[in-house]
């Protein structure tokens, strides 16, 4: 039997779902390492059949000068099959930066304690906030929140995909628009 790949938990399908026409929710896969994401877009792009749409979502893990093909190209040596139909999209730089463009969400989900005004960078231009930033700075703003505690990718990074606005969330960064934009037209 083959090994069954770990579907991601809720938050991240209740962010797409809120985006996606009824009755056209994308399945979510989780993929493990960036390489390993790569491969399975890769081989669901060989075995799709007429009409199928694969999409990869990956961290761009730095700044992004340019489209995401090329970007993933360059960065991480990428060779892209013929995609017709299917999408490449980026998280930029990183999955938290999403989070600081709905500061009020961060706010709601940290409660009592939640350091507003230590987070970095404009909440309506999230792109630009360096990687190494990102953590650190959810870290320190939740860290005087007693009741979830200090920011963890794992504990708290989906849940926070559930709460956080898409809209908010495109606003401030235009590689999270045309992934919307992609949920909306599927």
């Amino acid at each position: 039997m083959g090994k069954v790949p770990p579907r991601l938990p809720p938050g991240f399908s209740v962010y797409c779902g809120n985006l996606a026409p009824v009755g056209r929710k994308p399945g979510i896969v989780a993929c493990g390492s960036r390489n390993e994401a790569f491969d399975k877009f890769q081989t669901q792009i060989r075995i799709s059949k007429r009409g199928d749409i694969c999409a990869l979502l990956v961290d761009s893990e730095e700044p992004v000068i340019t489209e995401p093909l090329r970007h993933l190209s360059v960065r991480d040596h990428w060779r892209f099959p013929a995609l017709n139909n299917h999408q490449v999209f980026l998280m930029v730089q990183a999955m938290e930066a999403w989070f600081l463009a709905d500061r009020e969400a961060l706010a709601a989900f940290y409660g009592h304690g939640f350091l507003t005004g230590s987070l970095r960078g404009s909440p309506t231009n999230v792109e630009i906030i360096r990687k190494d930033d990102l953590e650190p700075c959810l870290k320190h703003a939740s860290k005087p929140c007693e009741h979830k505690g200090e920011y963890h990718k794992v504990k708290h990074g989906f849940a926070l995909l559930a709460l956080i606005d898409p809209t908010k969330v495109e606003r401030a960064s235009p590689h999270a628009k045309s992934f919307n934009d992609f949920l909306r037209g599927l």
